[in-house]
């Protein structure tokens, strides 16, 4: 699980670098009410908040119950885009978090 989960924040790094360029590169000036710009600048907010759950969760070993609570929460979080590497990223994860052994005994039944 720990694998997948540095994917992720590898992909999540990669996305929010491109979005920073983006945003870089957004012609000016900008009016409070550029919905495109206000939405690209939410999605660097987003990406920013997983990739630092993610450090944290990685940097500290937390138990694998909370890896696979953020993962979890990952998974069921709206697309940051509509690319397939995101889209295959989150059809592993969940691959992943249904074999682990926290989603087994976590499962009511």
């Amino acid at each position: 699980m720990r694998s997948i989960a540095v994917e992720l924040r590898d992909y999540l790094v990669r996305a929010r670098a491109s979005v920073d360029e983006e945003i870089r590169t957004y012609p000016t000036p900008i009016p409070r009410c550029d919905a495109q710009f206000n939405f690209v600048y939410e999605q660097r907010s987003r990406l920013t908040e997983f990739v630092n759950i993610l450090n944290a969760v990685l940097d500290r070993e937390d138990p694998e119950s909370t890896l696979a609570s953020v993962l979890a929460g990952f998974i069921a979080s709206s697309p940051l885009s509509d690319g397939i590497e995101e889209s295959d990223l989150r059809t592993r994860l969940a691959a992943v978090m249904s074999r682990s052994s926290f989603a087994r005994t976590s499962t009511p039944g």
